[in-house]
């Protein structure tokens, strides 16, 4: 099949393009860093620069491709509230616009678990969307959650998708470099004990159910599915395991939970104040609640519909970074 992939020239975009090659598809990847674009077209990928938010350009790249993983997203703790909606809700309206006068028979739509930032998280999350009265209040995902209302207001036989948490591996930029700010010379930090449980991803784990999803059944369309390793782990044992690549004597040094809370809040109304700020504060709030607090998904939902099991352990995943 012809699949273009949004997002290319990020870390689950690219790492997608390559499975998505071996497995012998023809790729086109979309994205918009020159530089990336350039390595991955010296790769010998089909590569073509596309700002998602632009309806015409979009459509002419995708009007004669089979599938559409739409993997394009502004993902931050910080930023401005124009750039999340923009890019993640408008770029999701355009790219169900563009496959209208297209021959794509499916979107594959990447959400995330940061849609249930507003609930409790004293169970596993369900595949469910949650109801309006718990939509985030950071930026990052309240613009998912509208994102997830834009695909559930489309026709269901024209989308699947699907909602990874915490996805990491080689070339990740979200996890891992944040994770490398809690770790001194001979220490890591944990904020509070630590203890709070948090589901990720290993990437490859991601990619399987993308590929599974391009040729999931028609029953199994119009809806969103969670995906994670299912296998929750404490923060501090994520920052053991992850330390432990590089030494055994890394120590745990816990960090009160108030103070922090305290300095996270005051660092985002300061860098709010800021016009045109573009440097990401060192602590923010949803960063805080992202190592603070347990999240956990129920991924039966995927394993059934999919046919998809997480095959790669955390511990394997962790093998795999530089």
């Amino acid at each position: 099949m012809r699949i273009v992939v949004t997002g290319a020239t990020g870390s689950l975009g690219s790492a997608l393009m390559y499975r998505l090659r071996k497995d012998n598809h023809s790729v086109l990847g979309l994205g918009l860093s020159e530089m990336k674009i350039k390595s991955l077209s010296d790769e010998g990928f089909d590569m073509k620069r596309c700002d998602i938010s632009d309806l015409e350009t979009l459509s002419d790249c995708i009007k004669d491709c089979d599938i559409v993983v739409h993997c394009a997203a502004f993902a931050a703790p910080f930023g401005s509230k124009k750039r999340f909606f923009q890019t993640n809700v408008q770029g999701t309206k355009n790219v169900f616009e563009a496959v209208k006068n297209s021959s794509v028979s499916r979107v594959i739509a990447i959400s995330s678990a940061s849609i249930f930032d507003g609930m409790k998280h004293d169970s596993p999350h369900t595949d469910e969307t949650p109801e309006l009265k718990f939509r985030p209040r950071h930026n990052y995902g309240a613009s998912k959650y509208d994102a997830e209302l834009v695909c559930l207001s489309q026709s269901s036989s024209k989308w699947i998708g699907l909602r990874p948490r915490a996805v990491f591996g080689k070339g990740d930029q979200t996890l891992i470099p944040r994770l490398k700010r809690l770790i001194g010379k001979n220490y890591y930090m944990t904020i509070g004990k630590g203890e709070n449980l948090i589901d990720v991803t290993c990437l490859s784990n991601f990619i399987d159910a993308v590929c599974l999803a391009i040729k999931a059944p028609s029953g199994s369309l119009g809806k969103f599915y969670n995906i994670s390793n299912g296998d929750p782990r404490t923060f501090d044992s994520i920052m053991q395991t992850y330390t432990s690549k590089y030494s055994s004597s890394f120590k745990q040094r816990k960090i009160p939970y108030y103070p922090v809370f305290l300095l996270a809040n005051f660092n985002n109304l300061i860098a709010n104040l800021v016009p045109g700020k573009k440097w990401e504060p060192r602590i923010t709030p949803y960063g805080l609640r992202q190592v603070t607090t347990s999240l956990i998904l129920d991924i039966s939902g995927a394993k059934e519909a999919l046919d998809w099991t997480p095959k790669k352990t955390f511990e394997q995943g962790m093998e795999e970074l530089d």
